[in-house]
């Protein structure tokens, strides 16, 4: 899947109008991107934790405040970004 960023919640990494790909087939990692599905909404946040079936998600330059806590099945996919001669 293609989604485009909407929020800076990831800067420097990814600006809001970068496209990224979003693979659903790949193993989750600390450390890794990915989008999940967290209370009707969209969030790319980073992999802080994994603990059996929680993940533990950070933005890269959020106040701690805006960490999730989901599970797995919440997990839309890992992120993959395109070159950056695809921001808006």
């Amino acid at each position: 899947m293609l989604y485009r960023v909407k929020h800076s919640s990831m800067e420097p990494r990814l600006y809001a109008g970068d496209l990224i790909f979003v693979l659903n087939f790949f193993k989750l990692k600390e450390g890794k991107l990915v989008v999940a599905k967290h209370k009707g909404s969209f969030k790319i946040k980073r992999i802080h934790k994994i603990k059996g079936d929680k993940i533990f998600l950070k933005g890269d330059n959020e106040h701690p405040d805006k960490d999730v806590s989901i599970t797995k099945t919440e997990v839309v996919g890992r992120v993959f970004t395109l070159p950056k001669l695809f921001r808006s």
